[in-house]
Protein backbone atom coordinates (compact mmCIF):
# COMPACT_ATOMS: atom_id res chain seq x y z
CA UNK A 1 0.00 0.00 0.00
CA UNK A 2 1.61 3.32 -1.03
CA UNK A 3 1.66 6.37 1.22
CA UNK A 4 -1.08 8.15 -0.70
CA UNK A 5 -3.42 5.21 -0.20
CA UNK A 6 -2.54 5.05 3.50
CA UNK A 7 -3.37 8.73 3.96
CA UNK A 8 -6.57 8.47 1.93
CA UNK A 9 -7.68 5.49 3.97
CA UNK A 10 -6.82 7.33 7.16
CA UNK A 11 -8.96 10.33 6.24
CA UNK A 12 -11.92 8.22 5.18
CA UNK A 13 -11.90 6.38 8.48
CA UNK A 14 -10.15 3.00 8.24
CA UNK A 15 -8.59 3.58 11.66
CA UNK A 16 -11.45 3.15 14.08
CA UNK A 17 -9.38 4.26 17.07
CA UNK A 18 -9.96 7.98 16.57
CA UNK A 19 -7.58 8.86 19.41
CA UNK A 20 -4.69 7.73 17.17
CA UNK A 21 -5.57 10.01 14.24
CA UNK A 22 -3.61 13.09 15.29
CA UNK A 23 -0.11 11.56 15.61
CA UNK A 24 -0.58 9.48 12.46
CA UNK A 25 -1.75 12.50 10.49
CA UNK A 26 1.16 14.58 11.76
CA UNK A 27 3.72 11.98 10.77
CA UNK A 28 2.28 11.28 7.32
CA UNK A 29 1.84 14.96 6.48
CA UNK A 30 5.53 15.55 7.18
CA UNK A 31 6.48 12.61 4.97
CA UNK A 32 4.29 13.71 2.06
CA UNK A 33 5.40 17.33 2.24
CA UNK A 34 9.01 16.18 2.28
CA UNK A 35 8.40 14.06 -0.80
CA UNK A 36 6.43 16.58 -2.84
CA UNK A 37 7.63 19.91 -1.57
CA UNK A 38 4.06 21.13 -2.17
CA UNK A 39 2.74 23.27 0.68
CA UNK A 40 -0.73 23.16 -0.81
CA UNK A 41 -0.86 19.39 -0.35
CA UNK A 42 -0.35 20.00 3.34
CA UNK A 43 -3.29 22.42 3.27
CA UNK A 44 -5.54 19.74 1.84
CA UNK A 45 -4.36 17.20 4.40
CA UNK A 46 -4.94 19.62 7.23
CA UNK A 47 -8.50 20.16 6.08
CA UNK A 48 -9.08 16.44 5.76
CA UNK A 49 -7.71 16.01 9.29
CA UNK A 50 -10.21 18.57 10.56
CA UNK A 51 -13.01 16.75 8.79
CA UNK A 52 -11.96 13.47 10.40
CA UNK A 53 -11.87 15.17 13.81
CA UNK A 54 -15.35 16.64 13.29
CA UNK A 55 -16.71 13.26 12.26
CA UNK A 56 -15.11 11.61 15.28
CA UNK A 57 -16.73 14.12 17.63
CA UNK A 58 -20.16 13.40 16.20
CA UNK A 59 -19.71 9.65 16.01
CA UNK A 60 -19.81 9.61 12.22
CA UNK A 61 -16.42 8.04 11.57
CA UNK A 62 -17.20 4.82 9.73
CA UNK A 63 -15.38 2.22 7.69
CA UNK A 64 -14.21 3.36 4.26
CA UNK A 65 -15.83 1.78 1.26
CA UNK A 66 -16.02 2.13 -2.49
CA UNK A 67 -19.00 4.46 -2.01
CA UNK A 68 -16.79 7.29 -0.72
CA UNK A 69 -15.09 9.79 -3.04
CA UNK A 70 -12.57 12.45 -2.04
CA UNK A 71 -12.24 15.45 -4.41
CA UNK A 72 -9.69 18.22 -3.83
CA UNK A 73 -7.69 20.88 -5.64
CA UNK A 74 -8.63 24.03 -7.54
CA UNK A 75 -10.64 26.63 -5.63
CA UNK A 76 -12.11 27.61 -8.99
CA UNK A 77 -13.52 24.13 -9.55
CA UNK A 78 -14.53 23.73 -5.90
CA UNK A 79 -17.90 25.58 -6.02
CA UNK A 80 -19.22 23.54 -8.94
CA UNK A 81 -17.80 20.34 -7.43
CA UNK A 82 -19.79 21.03 -4.28
CA UNK A 83 -23.01 21.49 -6.26
CA UNK A 84 -22.33 18.39 -8.36
CA UNK A 85 -21.54 16.33 -5.27
CA UNK A 86 -24.73 17.40 -3.52
CA UNK A 87 -26.86 16.62 -6.57
CA UNK A 88 -25.14 13.26 -7.14
CA UNK A 89 -25.55 12.20 -3.52
CA UNK A 90 -29.24 13.12 -3.65
CA UNK A 91 -29.66 10.73 -6.56
CA UNK A 92 -27.38 7.99 -5.21
CA UNK A 93 -28.21 7.22 -1.61
CA UNK A 94 -25.29 5.73 0.31
CA UNK A 95 -22.64 7.56 -1.74
CA UNK A 96 -20.51 10.05 0.19
CA UNK A 97 -18.52 12.72 -1.65
CA UNK A 98 -16.18 15.10 0.20
CA UNK A 99 -14.98 18.24 -1.64
CA UNK A 100 -12.00 20.37 -0.58
CA UNK A 101 -9.87 23.16 -2.09
CA UNK A 102 -6.10 23.57 -1.88
CA UNK A 103 -5.25 24.90 -5.36
CA UNK A 104 -4.67 23.32 -8.76
CA UNK A 105 -1.09 22.33 -7.94
CA UNK A 106 -2.29 20.45 -4.88
CA UNK A 107 -4.99 18.82 -6.98
CA UNK A 108 -2.39 17.42 -9.38
CA UNK A 109 0.04 16.31 -6.66
CA UNK A 110 -2.66 14.74 -4.50
CA UNK A 111 -3.98 12.82 -7.49
CA UNK A 112 -0.54 11.58 -8.46
CA UNK A 113 0.20 10.50 -4.89
CA UNK A 114 -3.19 8.76 -4.69
CA UNK A 115 -4.22 10.87 -1.70
CA UNK A 116 -7.52 11.82 -3.34
CA UNK A 117 -9.81 9.89 -5.64
CA UNK A 118 -10.41 12.84 -7.97
CA UNK A 119 -8.18 15.89 -8.24
CA UNK A 120 -9.42 19.22 -9.58
CA UNK A 121 -7.48 21.79 -11.59
CA UNK A 122 -8.39 24.95 -13.48
CA UNK A 123 -5.66 24.17 -16.01
CA UNK A 124 -4.07 21.22 -17.74
CA UNK A 125 -1.24 19.39 -15.92
CA UNK A 126 2.20 20.82 -16.67
CA UNK A 127 4.85 18.80 -18.46
CA UNK A 128 6.91 18.46 -15.29
CA UNK A 129 3.84 17.21 -13.43
CA UNK A 130 3.01 14.58 -16.05
CA UNK A 131 6.66 13.51 -15.99
CA UNK A 132 6.48 13.05 -12.22
CA UNK A 133 3.01 11.48 -12.28
CA UNK A 134 2.73 9.72 -15.65
CA UNK A 135 -0.43 7.80 -14.72
CA UNK A 136 -2.61 10.88 -14.27
CA UNK A 137 -5.64 10.95 -16.56
CA UNK A 138 -7.36 14.27 -17.29
CA UNK A 139 -11.13 14.57 -17.73
CA UNK A 140 -12.37 17.96 -18.96
CA UNK A 141 -15.65 18.93 -17.33
CA UNK A 142 -16.00 22.56 -18.38
CA UNK A 143 -14.28 25.87 -19.00
CA UNK A 144 -13.96 29.41 -17.74
CA UNK A 145 -11.61 32.39 -17.89
CA UNK A 146 -9.59 34.69 -15.68
CA UNK A 147 -10.73 38.30 -15.48
CA UNK A 148 -9.09 41.43 -14.08
CA UNK A 149 -11.25 43.16 -11.50
CA UNK A 150 -11.25 46.58 -9.83
CA UNK A 151 -13.26 47.96 -6.94
CA UNK A 152 -16.61 49.33 -8.14
CA UNK A 153 -15.68 52.86 -6.99
CA UNK A 154 -12.60 52.89 -9.23
CA UNK A 155 -13.16 55.00 -12.33
CA UNK A 156 -11.88 52.34 -14.70
CA UNK A 157 -13.49 50.22 -17.41
CA UNK A 158 -10.52 48.83 -19.36
CA UNK A 159 -6.73 48.64 -19.37
CA UNK A 160 -3.91 47.42 -21.59
CA UNK A 161 -1.93 44.28 -20.86
CA UNK A 162 1.28 46.33 -20.59
CA UNK A 163 -0.18 48.69 -17.99
CA UNK A 164 -1.56 45.77 -15.93
CA UNK A 165 1.80 44.01 -16.15
CA UNK A 166 3.52 47.19 -14.89
CA UNK A 167 1.19 47.34 -11.91
CA UNK A 168 2.01 43.77 -10.86
CA UNK A 169 5.68 43.58 -11.73
CA UNK A 170 6.83 47.12 -10.89
CA UNK A 171 3.98 48.36 -8.67
CA UNK A 172 3.81 51.31 -11.04
CA UNK A 173 0.48 52.81 -12.06
CA UNK A 174 0.56 54.58 -15.37
CA UNK A 175 -2.00 55.18 -18.05
CA UNK A 176 -5.55 54.61 -16.92
CA UNK A 177 -4.41 52.76 -13.78
CA UNK A 178 -3.27 56.04 -12.22
CA UNK A 179 -5.99 55.83 -9.54
CA UNK A 180 -4.95 52.35 -8.36
CA UNK A 181 -3.18 52.16 -5.00
CA UNK A 182 -3.51 48.48 -3.98
CA UNK A 183 -2.76 45.31 -5.95
CA UNK A 184 -3.85 41.80 -4.96
CA UNK A 185 -2.83 38.35 -6.16
CA UNK A 186 -3.02 34.75 -4.90
CA UNK A 187 -1.07 33.72 -1.83
CA UNK A 188 -0.86 30.07 -2.91
CA UNK A 189 -0.06 28.18 -6.10
CA UNK A 190 -3.12 28.24 -8.32
CA UNK A 191 -4.26 27.68 -11.86
CA UNK A 192 -5.86 31.13 -11.79
CA UNK A 193 -2.56 32.88 -11.08
CA UNK A 194 -0.64 30.72 -13.55
CA UNK A 195 -3.16 31.62 -16.25
CA UNK A 196 -2.85 35.33 -15.45
CA UNK A 197 0.96 35.13 -15.46
CA UNK A 198 0.98 33.48 -18.88
CA UNK A 199 -1.09 36.35 -20.23
CA UNK A 200 1.02 39.22 -18.87
CA UNK A 201 4.25 37.31 -19.57
CA UNK A 202 5.71 37.49 -16.04
CA UNK A 203 5.74 35.17 -13.06
CA UNK A 204 7.42 37.36 -10.42
CA UNK A 205 5.41 40.13 -8.79
CA UNK A 206 6.50 43.20 -6.83
CA UNK A 207 6.87 42.70 -3.07
CA UNK A 208 4.08 45.22 -2.43
CA UNK A 209 1.53 43.03 -4.21
CA UNK A 210 -0.64 41.48 -1.46
CA UNK A 211 -1.51 37.79 -1.57
CA UNK A 212 -4.95 36.49 -0.63
CA UNK A 213 -6.21 32.93 -0.31
CA UNK A 214 -8.26 31.56 -3.19
CA UNK A 215 -10.52 33.33 -5.66
CA UNK A 216 -12.83 34.21 -2.78
CA UNK A 217 -10.02 35.88 -0.85
CA UNK A 218 -8.92 38.05 -3.77
CA UNK A 219 -12.50 38.95 -4.61
CA UNK A 220 -13.27 40.06 -1.06
CA UNK A 221 -10.06 42.08 -0.85
CA UNK A 222 -10.91 44.03 -4.01
CA UNK A 223 -14.55 44.42 -2.91
CA UNK A 224 -13.42 45.92 0.42
CA UNK A 225 -10.57 48.11 -0.86
CA UNK A 226 -11.07 51.30 -2.84
CA UNK A 227 -8.78 51.90 -5.82
CA UNK A 228 -7.67 48.27 -5.87
CA UNK A 229 -7.09 45.70 -8.61
CA UNK A 230 -6.89 41.91 -8.69
CA UNK A 231 -7.72 38.88 -10.82
CA UNK A 232 -10.20 36.06 -10.26
CA UNK A 233 -12.16 33.51 -12.21
CA UNK A 234 -15.04 34.94 -14.23
CA UNK A 235 -17.57 32.99 -12.16
CA UNK A 236 -16.54 34.81 -8.98
CA UNK A 237 -16.56 38.28 -10.52
CA UNK A 238 -19.86 37.66 -12.29
CA UNK A 239 -21.62 37.14 -8.98
CA UNK A 240 -20.37 40.32 -7.29
CA UNK A 241 -21.94 43.78 -7.37
CA UNK A 242 -18.89 45.36 -5.73
CA UNK A 243 -16.30 44.82 -8.48
CA UNK A 244 -16.00 45.56 -12.18
CA UNK A 245 -14.44 43.04 -14.58
CA UNK A 246 -12.59 45.44 -16.84
CA UNK A 247 -12.09 45.10 -20.58
CA UNK A 248 -8.64 43.91 -21.64
CA UNK A 249 -6.69 45.66 -24.40
CA UNK A 250 -4.35 43.13 -25.96
CA UNK A 251 -2.47 43.76 -29.20
CA UNK A 252 -4.34 47.02 -29.70
CA UNK A 253 -7.77 45.35 -29.57
CA UNK A 254 -10.31 45.70 -26.75
CA UNK A 255 -11.85 42.46 -25.48
CA UNK A 256 -15.00 42.91 -23.40
CA UNK A 257 -15.75 40.51 -20.55
CA UNK A 258 -19.00 38.79 -21.50
CA UNK A 259 -20.28 35.23 -21.25
CA UNK A 260 -20.60 34.97 -25.03
CA UNK A 261 -17.06 36.23 -25.68
CA UNK A 262 -15.52 33.79 -23.21
CA UNK A 263 -17.64 30.87 -24.38
CA UNK A 264 -16.78 31.55 -28.03
CA UNK A 265 -13.08 31.71 -27.16
CA UNK A 266 -13.31 28.38 -25.30
CA UNK A 267 -14.78 26.79 -28.43
CA UNK A 268 -11.62 27.59 -30.45
CA UNK A 269 -8.53 25.39 -30.61
CA UNK A 270 -6.98 27.56 -27.90
CA UNK A 271 -3.97 28.75 -29.89
CA UNK A 272 -5.14 32.20 -30.98
CA UNK A 273 -7.15 35.09 -29.58
CA UNK A 274 -10.57 35.49 -31.21
CA UNK A 275 -13.15 36.94 -28.81
CA UNK A 276 -11.13 36.96 -25.55
CA UNK A 277 -7.37 36.68 -24.84
CA UNK A 278 -6.80 32.95 -25.34
CA UNK A 279 -4.18 32.76 -22.59
CA UNK A 280 -6.83 33.93 -20.11
CA UNK A 281 -9.33 31.20 -21.07
CA UNK A 282 -8.81 27.78 -19.49
CA UNK A 283 -10.34 24.34 -18.97
CA UNK A 284 -11.83 23.02 -15.75
CA UNK A 285 -10.55 19.50 -15.20
CA UNK A 286 -10.97 16.46 -13.03
CA UNK A 287 -8.01 14.08 -12.75
CA UNK A 288 -7.59 10.47 -11.67
CA UNK A 289 -4.53 8.39 -10.91
CA UNK A 290 -4.83 6.00 -13.81
CA UNK A 291 -8.13 5.07 -15.37
CA UNK A 292 -11.01 5.91 -13.03
CA UNK A 293 -12.71 3.06 -11.22
CA UNK A 294 -16.41 2.50 -11.77
CA UNK A 295 -17.43 4.80 -8.91
CA UNK A 296 -15.18 7.64 -10.02
CA UNK A 297 -16.21 7.20 -13.66
CA UNK A 298 -19.90 7.37 -12.76
CA UNK A 299 -19.42 10.72 -11.02
CA UNK A 300 -17.22 12.14 -13.81
CA UNK A 301 -19.78 11.04 -16.40
CA UNK A 302 -22.47 12.82 -14.37
CA UNK A 303 -20.33 16.00 -14.22
CA UNK A 304 -19.94 15.93 -18.02
CA UNK A 305 -23.60 15.21 -18.75
CA UNK A 306 -26.13 17.73 -20.13
CA UNK A 307 -28.07 17.43 -16.90
CA UNK A 308 -25.13 18.88 -14.94
CA UNK A 309 -25.02 22.07 -17.03
CA UNK A 310 -27.20 24.00 -14.61
CA UNK A 311 -24.64 23.62 -11.82
CA UNK A 312 -21.85 25.09 -13.95
CA UNK A 313 -24.08 27.96 -15.02
CA UNK A 314 -24.99 28.67 -11.40
CA UNK A 315 -21.29 29.21 -10.69
CA UNK A 316 -20.75 31.34 -13.79
CA UNK A 317 -18.84 28.56 -15.60
CA UNK A 318 -19.42 26.79 -18.88
CA UNK A 319 -20.18 23.06 -18.96
CA UNK A 320 -18.23 20.90 -21.39
CA UNK A 321 -21.43 20.29 -23.37
CA UNK A 322 -21.59 24.01 -24.29
CA UNK A 323 -17.97 24.48 -25.37
CA UNK A 324 -17.10 21.17 -27.03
Amino acid sequence: MNIGTIIKNLFTGMWEDTRAVSPIVATLVLVVVAITGAAAVGTIMGTFSSDVSDQSNTGELTSASSTEILIAGSTTVQPVSELLAEAYMDEHQGVKITVQGGGSGAGVSSTGLDIVDIGAASRDPKSEETAKFPDIKTHKIGGSAVVVIVNKDTNLINATKDVINDAYVNHSFGGNLSTITKVFDRSEASGTEETFCKWIGNTTFHSDVVGKSGNAGVLKAVEDTKNSIGFVDFGFADGSDDVIAIGLIDGGKLYSVTEDNIKDQLKTDGTSTVTYPYKMARPLNYMTNGEPNSMEQAFITFARSPGAATYFEECGYFPVTSIA
